[in-house]
């Protein structure tokens, strides 16, 4: 065994170019499968993250059902919520928050700075808890800010980085259209694809957005924090009763509205990223396909070049068994060699998509050692053609091969 392995690592240094080729075909295919599977599964933990509320459930109302294909047609026919919808939530059991947000793209102006298509949102209290969001400098609104309309704001930080770059931005005055808000404080820095805030944003009281900015049938969002997951249920179908009570819902008739949880959207998001992993997974068998075809093709060639050399071992006692063993071997060192650089270069991939994107790393164990089985097991499958065709040489013939 150790000798074959030997011999097999010896060959690929006396053919540097086509055993390169062989092992890059397979490091394609393996890399690429890496950095897949750690993509995706950072993906999911990444939403299913931003999509709960400091780690307790949350319940979002929707005036139509996205995840069962309803369309924005249907929702331009329906009546948005309102303030009092969301005080009537309030006393729902199991609710131990309500957050309410408006919020539109507008143009953010410091001194002759200005910052295009900033996400100004008009929220409460609730939002740090729903969002998973801290103050990082400064502080956030008060609950008597919020009553008497405060005109403050509290920024994101990319926001407070576009706009005041090198100055500390608490106590400033920003202007937001024709009126001018002083910021309070400072969001940490926040990535997220969810929650229906961007990383541009900055937040004021919802009433003095309601004041300033509320433009006629704007639509609020209203989330519900949960006080346990086991009580989502209870929750939903008390939210809906109350609901279509609220919007005079005739009995019989569906829903005008959509109550959702975050775990139905991850699940959503999960089947979509799992559609797309099997589409990369095909991508990536396709290329080790190609590799342990080639695998087949340099141990060819080899047993022609060795023929020789085969009629020589049969000649002094070598059994099919053990030129079989030993081609095989070759051809599972060849491809093990391209699984191992292909396991280390799709991991190193995965931490930079990680890295720029902010996906936390995630590699189930399960995977690599599945990485491993396929890169050998490819040099073992496309090998055994060439292998049992050096066993089956005669000796004698080998013997004169030149």
């Amino acid at each position: 065994m150790h000798d074959a392995v030997r011999e097999a690592f010896a060959t690929i240094k006396a053919n540097k170019m086509r055993s390169g080729l062989v092992i890059l075909g397979v490091m394609i295919g393996i890399s690429s499968l890496m950095a897949m599977v750690a993509t995706v599964s950072g993906l999911n933990a990444f939403i299913a993250s931003s999509m709960s509320g400091k780690g307790t459930p949350i319940i979002s109302l929707s005036k139509i059902d996205f995840l069962a294909g309803e369309s924005i047609k249907e929702m331009l026919k329906r009546k948005s919520f309102t303030i009092s919808d969301a005080e009537a939530l309030e006393g729902i059991d199991h609710v131990i928050g309500v957050q309410v947000q408006y919020g539109r793209g507008m143009a953010v102006r410091y001194r002759d700075r200005k910052a295009q298509l900033i996400s100004v949102a008009g929220s409460n209290l609730d939002l740090l808890h729903v969002q998973s969001i801290s103050v990082r400098e400064g502080r956030y609104f008060t609950e008597n800010e919020i009553e008497h309309r405060r005109p403050y704001v509290v920024l994101g930080d990319k926001v407070a980085g576009s706009l005041f770059r090198y100055e500390d931005p608490l106590g400033k005055n920003i202007r937001i259209g024709n009126r001018e808000y002083s910021v309070l404080g400072v969001f940490s820095d926040r990535k997220t694809i969810f929650g229906g805030m961007s990383e541009n944003f900055l937040v004021l009281p919802y009433t003095t957005y309601e004041r300033d900015f509320l433009l006629k049938n704007e639509d609020l969002g209203i989330n519900l924090i949960i006080d346990h997951k086991e009580n989502i249920a209870e929750v939903e179908e008390s939210v809906r009763a109350l609901m279509r009570m609220r919007r005079k819902v005739p009995l019989g008739e569906p829903d005008d509205f959509a109550v959702i949880s975050a775990d139905e959207v991850v699940k959503f998001t999960e089947s979509i990223t799992d559609q797309v992993a099997l589409v990369l997974v095909v991508l990536a068998s396709i290329a080790l396909m190609i590799g342990g075809i080639g695998v087949m093709v340099i141990m060819l060639v080899s047993v022609t070049e060795r023929t020789h050399e085969i009629g020589i071992r049969k000649a002094i006692g070598a059994s099919r068994g053990q030129i079989t063993w030993q081609f095989l071997i070759e051809a599972a060192v060849l491809s093990g060699v391209g699984g191992f650089l292909g396991l280390l270069t799709g991991i190193s991939l995965a931490i930079l998509i990680s890295l720029l994107l902010g996906f936390p790393f995630i590699l189930p164990l399960g995977w690599v050692f599945f990485a491993v089985f396929m890169s050998v097991g490819v040099g073992l499958f496309f090998g055994i053609f060439p292998a049992r065709k050096a066993a089956r040489l005669d000796p004698i013939d080998a013997l004169r091969y030149e």
